[in-house]
């Protein structure tokens, strides 16, 4: 019960951070501190379906599985998901690393990781009772810190190009190490979705 009523606690921290820093690029963050980075987060998927239209209910605990779903296709299509190619010319395609961050709730509102504090409240109330709450915290912990890192590096890769001494070399380097952040949230999802049973 201890373990339980520290865990409400800290949720509450994360609130009162996600609040304070909503719209802040994050620098260097404590695991708290990018929990509440990462619940302030709220975006789109524009190029899947399955994401684009997703209930904001903090109830609806398929938000989780819709975003596992986004992110499986922007890995999936990554080579794809991450290129922004002109309509006119030659059609040259170039790394877009801002990309990304639509897939994480980082752009606009209609995203299921949107408010992603109040979804965690919820969620935490309708864990099973077998469920181990230390795995639990370490998943929505460390999904709220990946979010904040790919938040960071999708950012910065966007400026990489044109940053002294950058260029798309640096652009191409942040956004794969982006995309390590991408697959570990993979992993934090997946664990969220199967503690949740869902």
């Amino acid at each position: 019960a201890g373990v339980r009523e520290m865990a409400r606690l800290m949720m509450g921290l994360g609130c009162v951070l996600s609040c304070v820093t909503a719209f802040t690029v994050p620098q260097a963050v404590s695991r708290r501190q990018a929990m509440g980075l990462g619940a302030a987060a709220g975006a789109f998927i524009a190029t899947n379906p399955l994401v684009a239209s997703a209930s904001m209910d903090p109830n609806d605990m398929s938000r989780f599985k819709k975003a596992l779903d986004g992110v499986n296709y922007l890995l999936d299509n990554w080579d794809t998901a991450t290129v922004e190619c002109e309509s006119k010319g030659n059609g040259e395609c170039t790394d877009s690393p801002d990309k990304v961050r639509y897939y994480f709730g980082l752009r606009t509102t209609d995203h299921p990781l949107f408010q992603l504090d109040k979804l965690y409240t919820k969620a935490q109330a309708k864990l099973p009772d077998d469920v181990d709450f230390e795995v639990w915290i370490e998943a929505t912990e460390n999904l709220a810190s990946q979010i904040a890192k790919i938040n960071e590096l999708a950012y910065t890769s966007s400026f990489g190009e044109y940053n002294p001494g950058g260029g798309k070399e640096q652009v191409r380097k942040y956004l794969l190490l982006c995309k390590e952040q991408v697959e570990k949230s993979k992993d934090s999802l997946e664990t969220i979705v199967k503690l949740l049973k869902l």
